[in-house]
């Protein structure tokens, strides 16, 4: 990655033989992620992260991935790399971790009874 942008490839999605990445939405959310860490911060460095704020974050998704697996980028946008997840990111996250066919998560899910 040359600081510009994600890279156009991914070595996940190239392991799990999926299709080129297209961007899928943009997740805004008006609420703040619960967890973040200024306390080593003096003064707070932005790039560090600051206190939890509401933000937006962009889907890449790599379609076609090899036995159902899903493989996806997701760009939180002007937040530093100790804030917390959103709920609406926190949300997404869990529904495409989920739609995994035949991975640990769907595996564990229809266990339950």
């Amino acid at each position: 990655m040359d600081g510009k942008g994600i890279p156009e490839t991914s070595d996940w999605a190239t392991r799990c033989n999926c299709g080129p990445r297209h961007k899928a939405d943009e997740i805004v959310d008006v609420k703040a992620g619960y967890v973040y860490d200024t306390t080593r911060q003096s003064p707070p460095n932005p790039s560090s992260g600051l206190p939890a704020a509401p933000g937006k974050a962009q889907v890449y998704l790599y379609p076609d991935c090899k036995d159902g697996r899903v493989v996806a980028d997701i760009v939180r946008l002007d937040k530093g790399h100790t804030e917390g997840l959103e709920p609406k990111v926190t949300e997404e996250l869990v529904k495409l971790m989920v739609s995994a066919k035949g991975g640990k998560i769907q595996q564990a899910h229809s266990a339950v009874p």
